[in-house]
């Protein structure tokens, strides 16, 4: 089929164009008028975020499982810092605009830079490194003309439900997921609707990213819905949206002529809570093409917690995870789950040896809080492939046994996370974690045990500067 001289990306660009012309001369009317009606004092914040975190890795790193990695060491222990900081200047209550930069770094590192050259996007994606490169920068206005609209253009980042789908990632040094992007809201009673365009950013250490090429693009609408509030509150948030990147860095399972992504997305979130017991639900179907192959994958999560409301507040909780995999790698089908936007470093374990792809995850946990200012997270997982040929997400090309011999089980984890908010302003973390391979990590990979352990601050400060 011959394709448009007039490329879908560019009619988003038009569309979302028309709309925020529209709006402009709606928000100039509507500043004068908050500025007219109201008494809102022009505020001017500086902030900084400070973090240093102290990690120990036995028998694994990011990259590879087992004491012989083809990168780093197999033991390591390294430092990560991260500074951020920034000016807030609110005119008035419906108009932010954002100003902020980052430099993350890492110390004693086993891993070299070149380790995280992206063969997909042709540069250096660093999870733990970017030096001195542009933060949250955009501007904000809500609430226009008293319609609930709002617009908010620029560098920011989005997150929805519990991150599973669009999350930002702040566990990994340099942030995992930050949008270049413009996002048209609509707030009303009980709920919102987002509809948003945006590219993603790549960390690449080294390089100013303003005109660096970007990673994915994605075009979404996002809705919240409050369906039902007490005693039974529910929560309804529909989902569909756009992963492409056109570059054609992508090869297929048959055909291996180049082809860009261009996959889509459509599902929902759902929320049920009542008198102490949370119910949690995500489904996700994804279609497309990657390269010459079609996409036919889905993913799901669901979670069932309980909070009592005696002493120390102990909340149990089982969960669920489900992405697919591909039953049969030379068919010309493409049937692993590619995970969206989220964050996966609360998700499936602490040690981030699994995303969610491929992917079956039996979860327990027990919180407890035996002060406000303290609270201690406990968690167990068995982790299993959803299909046997297809591979582990630790390492997708090296971990995988296409016979289906190896089998499906994967391994076990149990972490341990503790959370200090005792002086204001700082928080305090300090977590264990534990791996116990099963047989397809034991033949495709290692039968060493995997230990993790981590300390954490981080410290926020603001100050008005008028």
């Amino acid at each position: 089929m011959k394709k448009s001289v007039f490329p879908w990306k560019y009619r988003v660009f038009l569309l979302l164009g028309l709309f925020v012309g529209l709006l402009v001369p709606m928000a100039g009317q509507g500043l004068f008028l908050a500025q007219a009606q109201e008494d809102t004092a022009s505020k001017l914040i500086f902030s900084a975020q400070l973090r240093a975190r102290y990690e120990f890795q036995n028998s694994f790193n990011q990259k590879f499982y087992g004491d012989n990695p083809g990168a780093g060491k197999a033991n390591d222990g390294f430092v990560y810092g991260r500074l951020r900081t920034g000016l807030d200047w609110y005119p008035t209550d419906k108009v932010h605009f954002a100003l902020w930069g980052q430099h993350a770094d890492a110390w004693g590192y086993a891993l070299s830079d070149d380790d995280f050259y992206n063969k997909t996007f042709k540069t250096i994606h660093h999870p733990q490194k970017d030096y001195w490169e542009l933060s949250t920068t955009y501007l904000e206005v809500k609430d226009i003309l008293n319609t609930g609209m709002g617009i908010k253009a620029g560098r920011q980042k989005f997150s929805y439900a519990d991150s599973r789908v669009f999350g930002p990632g702040e566990w990994g040094n340099s942030g995992r997921w930050v949008w270049d992007a413009v996002k048209l809201s609509w707030v009303f009673n009980r709920g919102f609707v987002d509809v948003f365009y945006g590219q993603t950013m790549l960390h690449e250490i080294n390089q100013f990213s303003v005109n660096h090429r970007h990673g994915y693009e994605s075009v979404g609408l996002y809705g919240h819905f409050e369906l039902l509030q007490k005693p039974l509150e529910i929560i309804f948030e529909p989902m569909v949206f756009t992963k492409k990147d056109d570059h054609s860095n992508y090869t297929g399972e048959v055909d291996k002529r180049s082809g860009t992504l261009d996959s889509w997305y459509a599902g929902a979130y759902v929320k049920a809570s009542m008198k102490g017991w949370n119910l949690e639900g995500t489904f996700l179907k994804e279609e497309g093409d990657y390269a010459k192959d079609d996409i036919d994958a889905y993913g799901y999560h669901t979670m069932l917690a309980y909070t009592f409301s005696s002493a120390w507040r102990p909340r149990l909780g089982v969960a669920y995870s489900y992405a697919s995999g591909d039953s049969d790698p030379s068919d010309g089908k493409n049937e692993t789950f590619h995970e969206a936007f989220g964050a996966k470093d609360k998700m499936y374990g602490r040690m981030n040896l699994f995303s969610w792809s491929n992917l079956q995850d039996y979860e327990a946990s027990l919180t407890v809080k035996p002060r406000e200012w303290f609270s201690v997270k406990g968690e167990v997982h068995q982790f299993k492939l959803a299909d046997r040929h297809d591979a582990w997400s630790l390492n997708k090309k090296l971990y995988q046994d296409k016979t289906g011999e190896s089998g499906n089980d994967v391994g076990k984890e149990i972490d341990i996370v503790a959370t200090c908010k005792y002086f204001k302003s700082h928080t305090l973390m300090a977590g264990f974690g534990h791996f116990w391979p099963d047989e397809f990590a034991e033949k495709v990979a290692s039968h060493k045990q995997a230990t993790w352990a981590f300390l954490q601050w981080e410290y926020k400060f603001k100050t008005p500067l008028f």
